[in-house]
């Protein structure tokens, strides 16, 4: 069971600013001090296996799918989280596309208040996490990585949530294949962080037109302070 170690040290307090820039920039400076990654593997210690992501992720995609989207001969590319790179998982070539349409979400949700960014420094800021059968996990990885956005990717993985969400806004979109199929989602707040569950998961892709879910990864609100 994940267990973060929360040994007191002090960090750049940078690392987790609630603006993505100076995140960024902290992460990129404080990834070559030993110490500091020492101590935030420590924190990090045990997080879930297939959950690529950065140890100071202003960005968390949460989901409870099952990683069906593995290649039978490509080994999926284990090792912790990152500091000041993105985490290799994000470039795993699966079948699905599912990797590809993970990348292509991360750089629209920072592109409103970061519009010259690309894939490197987007996925620089980003953790995807899967909750399994274990919800609490979600609330570890908020604990860890203090995000300024989360969206959950699935139905069950924010129903397990217990998030509370105000200020909700739904936002729905249309299956291009079947008429009258229509797939909810919605942007809210919990607190000062940015909660969305999207309408549909990164997998099925080919349920939804590429156009409609820009518009709705476009609405999210900005969060406060960045």
């Amino acid at each position: 069971m994940w267990r973060p170690y929360h040994r007191p040290i002090k960090l750049n307090s940078l690392l987790l600013s609630h603006r993505a820039d100076e995140r960024l920039d902290a992460a990129r400076r404080e990834s070559t001090s030993r110490r500091t990654l020492k101590a935030l593997n420590e924190r990090a210690n045990g997080w879930p296996a297939f959950s690529p992501g950065s140890m100071n992720a202003w960005l968390l995609f949460v989901t409870t799918k099952a990683p069906n989207w593995r290649d039978a001969f490509l080994t999926w590319p284990e090792g912790p989280l990152t500091l000041g790179e993105p985490h290799e998982g994000f470039f795993y070539p699966d079948p699905l596309g599912f990797w590809a349409e993970v990348r292509r979400w991360a750089v629209e949700l920072f592109r409103r208040h970061q519009p010259t960014w690309a894939a490197p420094e987007a996925l620089t800021l980003t953790a995807l996490l899967h909750i399994g059968e274990e919800p609490e996990r979600l609330q570890r990885a908020l604990d860890l990585l203090d995000p300024r956005t989360v969206l959950f990717l699935d139905e069950p993985s924010w129903e397990r949530s217990g998030l509370t969400v105000s200020r909700r806004q739904p936002h729905s979109i249309v299956d291009p294949h079947r008429p009258g199929q229509v797939y909810e989602g919605f942007w809210g707040q919990h607190g000062d962080i940015v909660v969305g569950k999207s309408p549909q998961h990164p997998s099925t892709h080919n349920l939804y037109r590429a156009t409609d879910m820009l518009e709705f990864l476009r609405a999210a609100p900005l969060p406060d302070g960045v």
